[in-house]
């Protein structure tokens, strides 16, 4: 359009030009410089996921091979466990599928509290190196 106005290139350049500081020496920036730590903290979240995490697979293996044997155990006298035969205690948590539910989410649980634990430990090993 010939009604806008046109901005030169060096007029433009001007405007976006960072103040011009003079960059301090390195015996300058040492005399003023203040040590600094750098301290890695452990991010929780991770901790506590990959406990629940680990919590849920060891609580299935374990309701997976013990669970096997009850059921060998049940067959070899005749009688059935009331957890495989889906006469549990608790009317709505009949059956081996739920228990293996009920032990994942517990060992969930578990672990997600394992892993806070390591990270709070990791956290204060990393605020003072020589524990």
């Amino acid at each position: 359009m010939p009604s806008d106005p046109q901005i030169s290139d060096e007029h433009a350049s001007d405007e976006h030009a960072p103040d011009e500081q003079p960059v301090p020496s390195e015996a300058e920036l040492q005399r003023i410089a203040e040590p600094a730590r750098v301290r890695r903290a452990p991010k929780y979240s991770v901790f506590i996921g990959v406990g629940a995490v680990v919590g849920i697979v060891v609580a299935l293996l374990l309701t997976l091979f013990l669970g096997e044997g009850d059921e060998a155990d049940g067959a070899q006298d005749g009688q059935s466990s009331s957890v495989a035969s889906g006469q549990g205690f608790i009317s709505f948590l009949d059956g081996q599928g739920t228990i293996r539910f009920v032990m994942a989410l517990t060992g969930g649980v578990v672990g997600g509290f394992a892993g806070g634990a390591l990270a709070v430990a990791a956290d204060r090993r990393s605020r003072d190196p020589l524990a």
